[in-house]
């Protein structure tokens, strides 16, 4: 009874310490990092830059030429976007101010610095005639704004990554609108941020079991996400099978999923929305698939 008693408590504890390694996994699978914003310069919004440019008027510290009167405008909306950008990746969390020692001790927290390349707005006019023969005259305004970033590692101040932005915004009138035109690429400029950071550290997940099926068609599956690691409805998920090339993990897109319900903290329910047969024979066969937020 006492052998019988040691072995259950042995099980028990054995149980217990590998949910814990799996919970441990799923968490550093998705960890969270924190991301502040640095230095932020502004080029005269009539300076064509190149890229390579960009990076080393960054690097130096230098900026030549100065910003306009039409750029200093929006420095202060370009850099609330750019905030906005770094605020609302999945996997990062935007740190107000500067990051203190004890915050940065961990690796993978970012400092972003910002070049502002170009502000600016393009007219072009076309004139017709109304129904009653007088001439009319139509503006189209395009805002342009462009900015880089560089990414460096908060701790050691190494130079991870140096994307490029751009967002264009439309406006129509036959008065002078250029300031929605601007305002509106600005607001693209910050989505097109958080869209590069999403990719760069995307969330990921396993599917766990094949929900709904219809002949040779998986319709719904679900997954080892759920709102712990920053799952919510809507989010949109590609489907890999991985496999092991010369020691390095490949991996194919198969198919497309949309999260339907988070019904826990570990686990959402998702909808097939591509590749239904492709998913379906891949879990029959036991493959080894990855799931990746696209969002």
């Amino acid at each position: 009874m006492t052998l019988a008693a040691v072995l259950c408590c042995a099980i028990t504890v054995s149980a217990q310490e590998d949910g814990e390694r799996q919970s441990s996994a799923q968490t550093d699978r998705n960890r969270t990092y924190r991301i502040t914003l640095g230095n932020v310069q502004y080029a005269h919004h009539n300076e064509k830059m190149s890229a390579g440019e960009a990076v080393g008027k960054v690097l130096t510290g230098v900026l030549t030429g100065q910003a306009s009167v039409q750029a200093t405008k929006y420095e202060e909306d370009v850099k609330n976007a750019i905030i906005k950008g770094l605020s609302g990746a999945h996997r990062y969390r935007y740190n107000d101010g500067l990051l203190q020692v004890g915050d940065i001790v961990e690796d993978g927290n970012f400092v972003a610095d910002a070049i502002i390349t170009n502000i600016q707005a393009k007219s072009s006019s076309h004139t017709w005639k109304d129904k009653d023969g007088k001439t009319q005259v139509t503006t189209n305004y395009t805002g342009v704004c462009e900015a880089m970033l560089t990414l460096k590692d908060a701790k050691t101040g190494e130079v991870i990554a140096n994307p490029t932005f751009g967002g264009s915004g439309m406006s129509s009138s036959s008065y002078s609108d250029s300031d929605k035109a601007v305002r509106d690429a600005i607001g693209r400029l910050s989505n097109r941020i958080t869209e590069w950071l999403n990719k760069f550290r995307p969330l990921q997940a396993n599917i766990i079991e094949g929900s709904t099926a219809k002949k040779d068609k998986q319709k719904e599956v679900y997954i080892d996400l759920g709102s712990s690691e920053g799952a919510y409805e809507g989010l949109h998920m590609g489907v890999y099978i991985i496999k092991t090339v010369a020691g390095r993990e490949a991996k194919s897109q198969i198919g497309k999923l949309k999260i339907e319900a988070v019904e826990g903290d570990d686990i959402s329910r998702c909808k097939v929305q591509s590749g239904g047969k492709e998913i379906k024979a891949a879990i029959d066969a036991g493959e080894k698939l990855k799931v990746i937020s696209i969002d």
